[in-house]
């Protein structure tokens, strides 16, 4: 889908048009639009009943092969799950998405056909884990009905795996969902009860983005108060040391707080978010590809809101490439959003 948005692939074949539809799982009208068929293609194919014979082997197999994992197992599992995430923040959609799925659905396969509790425990808590980063790699994408069911599928798993850590997290990102449709108040109050159901239970390093998620949605509220007081306290409740093994799913350190910082106080028009945003991108990671790309954004609408429109020209160029390169449908609407504001005219009609 990057290379055909970006002209470097033409779509030449109806079948190639059909394949399309059903990955994305477009809803009927947009099929219309296309001149296709309502319902996807595997709703129309015939289904033949498989004879009751092949039903019970089909099980017995899976069965097999669930009850065939062991710590051992289920340590590769995790690390494949750490692989993908690895290669999600520094590729993007583009690299990963077809490993993540084929990895999400063999997890789900052996929850479902394990029979005992010690194979199901962990394996429901390494599905909740994938689950909460396809779920963020759906709402990257702009897949938002996508995101909120992984979401839901991660939570599902974290109750089971009795991972209160995992479960708080998957939570909390699901109110990314309302966020980016606009419902930045309940997004907040999802947040905030997550906290309150769960934050005597968790590492302090997840209490620290639990706030800082709080100060985002205020932000996306226009609620500066409440946005520097939830800040205030991620700092404060942040660890002196810098990871937390039983943390996987988490990045959040020092610098990663400095850019949720900038990025909150940038969407409140608050020019000081630059200093945050600035000493973030000299420190951070070369492998946030995507989170760079946000970065970039943020500065650039820090910048034009100091009325620095070249200098922030340049950053929304460097955030539309690496955008572009992840696969970041989020950070592309953000950048459309802030053309109007890097325009000079829009900017002499503002301050007059």
């Amino acid at each position: 889908m990057s290379e055909i948005i970006n002209g470097k692939r033409h779509v030449t074949a109806h079948r190639k048009i059909l394949d399309i539809a059903d990955g994305l799982e477009m809803p009927p009208a947009a099929r219309r639009l296309l001149g296709l068929d309502p319902r996807p293609s595997h709703d129309r194919q015939p289904r033949h009943p498989q004879p009751i014979d092949d039903q019970e082997e089909e099980l017995r197999e899976r069965l097999t092969a669930a009850r065939a994992v062991d710590p051992t197992t289920a340590a590769l599992l995790q690390e494949q799950t750490d692989a993908i995430r690895m290669l999600d923040r520094k590729l993007g959609a583009p690299a990963v998405a077809d490993h993540l799925h084929g990895h999400l659905r063999s997890l789900d396969a052996l929850l479902t056909y394990g029979p005992l509790p010690s194979a199901r425990t962990p394996l429901a808590r390494i599905l909740g884990d994938a689950a909460a980063l396809a779920g963020w790699h759906a709402l990257d994408t702009g897949a938002t009905n996508q995101a909120w069911h992984l979401f839901e599928r991660a939570t599902t798993a974290a109750r089971e795996s009795g991972d209160t850590a995992m479960l708080a997290f998957a939570n909390a990102e699901q109110a990314y969902v309302l966020a980016d449709l606009g419902e930045a108040a309940q997004a907040r109050a999802r947040v905030i009860e997550t906290y309150a159901a769960h934050h005597r239970r968790i590492p302090a390093r997840l209490q620290a983005w639990l706030h800082a998620a709080e100060a985002e949605m205020s932000a996306a509220m226009g609620d500066g108060a409440e946005c520097r007081r939830a800040l205030d306290q991620a700092h404060r409740a942040m660890p002196d040391h810098d990871h937390d093994l039983d943390l996987p799913f988490l990045a959040l350190d020092a610098v990663h707080l400095d850019r949720w910082r900038g990025h909150c106080l940038a969407r409140l028009g608050d020019t000081g978010a630059i200093d945050d945003l600035t000493r973030a991108l000299t420190a951070m990671d070369t492998a946030f590809t995507r989170a760079k790309a946000g970065l970039h954004c943020d500065l650039a609408l820090a910048l034009s809101l100091r009325g620095e429109l070249d200098e922030a020209r340049t950053h929304a160029a460097r955030a539309h490439e690496l955008a572009t390169r992840t696969g970041s449908t989020r950070q592309r609407r953000r950048l459309d959003n802030l053309r109007q504001a890097l325009n000079p005219a829009h900017y002499r009609n503002r301050q007059s």
